[in-house]
């Protein structure tokens, strides 16, 4: 009969196997969060070395590429790391547990053997546990073995292992030993209401280990969001220019059309005069002339984008200034969050204002306001050039713009609150912001399948 290390050693070499001859049909997804289960199971020494060059910002074929070659090194890697701990028998308590093991097994199974050999613990996988302990979220999600892979999918966790990084030895093992019992006690209670409310101490004690003052749950992100969020400026250039090699000239157009959309007046004269001034107009501009103004645009503003003005408000991604860390801003004051925005304001001209302020009048929901599409598709409407400019004409041209400037930090105030709220409360604050912009600039909000009309 096979002994245990040889089962798993077989296991990992046929998993390896199965994976590279599948690899042709992994998508970005899928490839990104193959990465991440093995990621998670390497020292940080060897995690260092075995990553280098990796971003989860790179193209599919990319990630494929470096994927084929990782996989055999990492395999090599487990297998080693599996015969070092079994060496002197198959054992399964601290410090015997391999990195693969520690993923494999669930909460109940694992965290009594943490709890009792806590002081064998290595500090990168007490780090792991406690952060994954900050989300058990369910009660059903101490007895599932797919958890540990399932937090892989949320940013979250690993911005709580990077928190965590910095918290010294002796503080994460007295958090951790605290957890334990509390675990060890949500086992006992179960799925019940009891369960819940030791599970929910678990997370805050968790989250608190990781210097969070809220309950995790409410920081929770979207699932297979690139980490880090913000893309290397090296990679978004190099995607840029793939892609607008690929662009027909009436893409380009349309593409150029929306980085002009996000300057202020004095950034198109600085950055787009001088392309301009080779061509009669901009639509007798070149597929290369398009190209090199939209690059130009895009070296010139590091990261904007269209949807951004609205997004800043749940997430803290800017529309001028340099992004706020998620977490951060979700645990940031309501005030703070409005103070943060005003100074992103300060950036902005009336021009950019009333372009926003178009938009907001132009799109019924909230979630139209956050489509991008849409948003796009708004640059060759007439509503929208002649609403702006009529909006900029109505509100900014007096007084140095005071009053569009008034309008946009009253629109400011109104959405940092409906960031907060959901359901009705949200839908009505949103109209209630749409109504205000109509009032004040004279006209009447976007109805479905009508127009914005002047007075």
């Amino acid at each position: 009969m096979n002994s245990y290390v040889e089962l798993v050693r077989q296991r990992l070499r046929d998993r390896a196997t199965n994976i590279l001859g599948n690899m042709d049909k992994f998508m970005e997804p899928q490839l990104r969060f193959t990465m991440r289960i093995f990621g998670d199971c390497l020292d940080e020494e060897t995690r260092a070395k075995m990553f280098q060059g990796y971003s989860e910002h790179m193209s599919e074929q990319e990630l494929r590429a470096f994927a084929a070659e990782f996989v055999p090194g990492y395999t090599d890697y487990a297998v080693a790391e599996l015969e070092e701990r079994k060496r002197d028998g198959e054992r399964f308590d601290p410090p015997f547990i391999t990195q693969e093991e520690y993923q494999e097994m669930s909460v109940r199974e694992k965290w009594p053997r943490i709890a009792a050999h806590l002081a064998d613990v290595p500090s990168l996988q007490l780090r792991r546990e406690v952060a994954r302990a900050a989300m058990l979220f369910r009660t059903y999600m101490v007895g599932d073995p797919g958890f540990n892979e399932g937090v892989l999918e949320f940013t979250l966790y690993f911005d709580l292992l990077e928190r965590l990084r910095h918290v010294p030895d002796a503080w994460l093992r007295k958090s951790a030993g605290e957890i334990a019992s509390r675990v060890c006690a949500a086992l006992e209670a179960g799925e019940t209401e009891e369960g819940e409310r030791l599970l929910r101490e678990v997370r805050i004690l968790a989250g608190a280990a990781a210097g969070l003052p809220a309950d995790p749950e409410t920081l929770l992100g979207p699932p297979m969001e690139k980490y880090p969020r913000e893309v290397p400026p090296e990679y978004r250039m190099r995607e840029l220019r793939k892609t607008l090699a690929a662009m027909s000239l009436k893409d380009l157009r349309l593409s150029a059309m929306v980085h002009l959309d996000l300057l202020t007046v004095e950034e198109t004269r600085r950055i787009v005069a001088p392309f301009f001034g080779k061509y009669p107009s901009f639509f007798e501009m070149p597929s290369k002339g398009l190209r090199e103004m939209i690059l130009a645009i895009s070296e010139e503003l590091d990261d904007r984008a269209i949807t951004y003005f609205i997004e800043r408000y749940g997430i803290g991604r800017m529309a001028m200034a340099k992004p706020v860390d998620y977490i951060v801003w979700k645990l940031m004051p309501e005030e703070e969050r409005a103070a943060m925005l005003r100074r992103d304001n300060e950036r902005m001209d009336s021009a950019m204002m009333s372009r926003h302020l178009a938009r907001f009048l132009l799109s019924e929901t909230e979630k139209e306001l956050s489509d991008a599409g849409r948003q796009i598709a708004l640059l060759t409407d007439p509503r929208y050039v002649g609403g702006h400019g009529e909006i900029l004409t109505r509100l900014g041209g007096e007084g140095g713009g005071e009053r569009i400037k008034r309008l946009y930090d009253a629109v400011t105030v109104s959405s940092v609150r409906m960031a907060g709220q959901r359901g009705e409360d949200r839908e009505k604050t949103y109209q209630a912001i749409r109504a205000a912009i109509a009032d004040a600039a004279g006209f009447e909000p976007q109805k479905e399948k009508g127009e914005v009309a002047g007075e």
